[in-house]
């Protein structure tokens, strides 16, 4: 995967007359804002822009706030953190003020996976103790996907005795290209190789060769075996084939 980066970091202070403090029979405090203010999955950037915003609380000097970047893939339920270094970071904002916020984008997103950020926010006091936290998920970045399917096997003597030339189509049955897709066969539970198709278009079929021994019980043959492409559909990634 590649490392994703931070393109544009932009800090929204107001002045204190903006947003007074809470004070017995005032407004409460606005709740922090996590929002998703960019989302473009279509272009080679591939990159997403997120906003948080909090206000000040009673007994606090100093707001804090950062992202973390949370991803899933495919129809995966699952939200996976994303150890990106340039989030690490809390942005604090300048003594006195009431409210604070951060505008970040992502770039270079993996294609198919669906994208949001955790706003993580802190308040500290004159002396830098932390006086309240608190969290949001913003809403989810995602774009079309692509969907690797394995097709038919062929398969027919190999270069030397006892040996075979196994042939499988894989293709691309989703509404984008898929990168990098990996293709790996086994014979009778035995990994022969996995081979890399570079690109694969929206609706692209490619054929695949290994050579290996003859088969005596059974061929396996699966599409993205690690799971690193968000798809459709994950079930139609994986053939087990009766030996001709």
């Amino acid at each position: 995967m590649r490392r994703l980066a931070m393109v544009i970091a932009v800090l929204a202070a107001f002045p204190a007359a903006a947003v007074a403090t809470s004070r017995p029979g005032s407004p409460a405090t606005p709740a922090p804002v996590a929002r998703m203010i960019g989302c473009d999955m279509s272009s080679v950037n591939r990159a997403a822009t997120f906003y948080g915003r909090m206000d000040t609380v009673p007994g606090a000097s100093k707001m804090q706030l950062r992202f973390l970047l949370l991803e899933r893939l495919g129809r995966d339920d699952t939200w996976s953190k994303l150890d990106v270094p340039a989030l690490r970071q809390w942005h604090t904002s300048q003594a006195g003020v009431k409210r604070f916020g951060w505008k970040q984008t992502v770039e270079a997103l993996r294609v198919g996976g669906a994208y949001k950020a955790r706003v993580q926010y802190r308040w500290l006091s004159a002396a830098g103790t932390v006086v309240g936290t608190d969290s949001r998920d913003t809403p989810v970045c995602r774009g079309q996907l692509p969907n690797i399917a394995v097709g038919g096997l062929t398969v027919k003597p190999g270069p030397t005795a006892g040996t075979s030339i196994y042939r499988v189509t894989v293709s691309n049955t989703g509404k984008i290209a898929a990168t990098g897709v990996d293709v790996s066969l086994s014979v009778d539970r035995a990994i022969l190789d996995t081979v890399t198709v570079s690109q694969l278009a929206a609706g692209e079929s490619r054929t695949v060769s290994f050579t290996g021994p003859d088969c005596r019980r059974a061929v396996r043959v699966k599409a993205d075996p690690d799971n690193s492409i968000g798809e459709t559909l994950e079930t139609d990634n994986t053939r087990l084939y009766g030996c001709p």
